[in-house]
């Protein structure tokens, strides 16, 4: 504790001081190891604050379960090594169901390469805790795993002198689970964060005569873990420095298209179509011109029509499109 008191932990003797410290997460996490070596903290505290600081606020399994900072579920494994194995197994079980709930935590996990700390671990855990690990780790082999990983998955499958090792046929089960995965193989993940897009070279002029259609698989897993009413994450985004050009993005369960002519003024359409959270839908979004006529906006959901509206699109603009 030494170390931890020399950066502003020496007045901590609580949990809810190190909920109020100001200090980096990862000095929060040390000054709770401190706690829980110190014998002055009780276990519901204990699981209250590692949940406390991995989803960076009060913890509820329906509403607010989302990992905030990956290298987080690294400092928790430092905590659990200074914890009793039924606490321990207390921690593991609640953050195996968050895991089942979200692929942003999963995909925290894997950042982290939370697979190989794991398998190092399982050797020396007590019989209860090597179970849940076990169910832990195939709930994140089947989202990802790495050929390191599987390596170390059957070097620890070998036998020796004739005989299993220990936790072998409980990492059978592992095996078994990897297959089943439920959406694609291969996908890009958006946190939300600064940077995480896909930029496109500028588009100079756009095909309108032809028309356009933007289509993908898209997946939507909300921060809050319950809804996209503060997120507005963006399908796309197709505008010059100005403004002007178009995109859509969800505001709540729904998809909002634009078409901005001048900086301020357009038209906007709201699909009149529910996408539910952690569920893969294929989104094609048409822009369809006729010369005569007005021309249409048509969105399709699982090759679907679900809404489509006369929109007068098309764009005119000078400037190169961002994208």
């Amino acid at each position: 504790m030494a170390e931890v008191a020399d950066k502003g932990g020496g007045d901590i003797k609580h949990v809810e001081d190190i909920l109020k410290s100001t200090e980096k997460d990862d000095v929060k996490f040390r000054l709770l190891v401190g706690l829980i070596k110190a014998d002055q903290v009780s276990n519901k505290d204990v699981v209250n604050t590692v949940l406390h600081l991995l989803v960076g606020g009060e913890f509820e399994i329906e509403t607010n379960f989302i990992i905030q900072e990956s290298q987080n579920v690294f400092f928790m494994l430092e905590v659990l090594k200074a914890c009793p194995p039924t606490l321990q197994a207390e921690i593991w079980s609640v953050f195996t169901a968050m895991l089942k709930k979200s692929r942003r935590n999963l995909n925290a996990c894997t950042e982290v390469g939370l697979i190989e700390h794991v398998l190092c671990m399982l050797e020396n855990t007590d019989d209860v805790v090597a179970d849940l690990l076990v169910e832990m780790l195939g709930v994140l082999a089947s989202y990802s795993i790495t050929v390191k990983e599987l390596r170390m998955l059957f070097a620890l499958l070998k036998a020796k002198d004739g005989q299993w090792t220990r936790n072998s046929v409980k990492l059978l089960s592992v095996l078994r689970q990897m297959p089943q995965r439920h959406g694609p193989d291969e996908f890009f993940s958006f946190p939300g964060k600064k940077g995480s897009f896909i930029s496109l070279p500028p588009i100079r002029t756009w095909p309108y005569q032809n028309g356009w259609a933007f289509s993908c698989w898209i997946r939507l897993d909300p921060v809050t873990g319950v809804t996209v009413e503060k997120e507005k994450p963006y399908l796309y985004c197709f505008r010059t420095s100005k403004g002007v050009g178009y995109s859509a993005h969800f505001l709540g369960s729904s998809l909002v298209i634009t078409s901005m002519k001048i900086k301020g003024k357009g038209f906007q359409h709201c699909v009149k179509y529910e996408f539910s959270p952690r569920k893969w839908y294929m989104v094609t979004i048409c822009h369809v011109y006729y010369r005569w006529s007005r021309s249409e906006l048509r969105c399709y959901v699982d090759g679907e029509l679900v809404s489509f509206t006369d929109m007068s699109w098309l764009v005119s603009t000078n400037d190169v499109s961002k994208n």
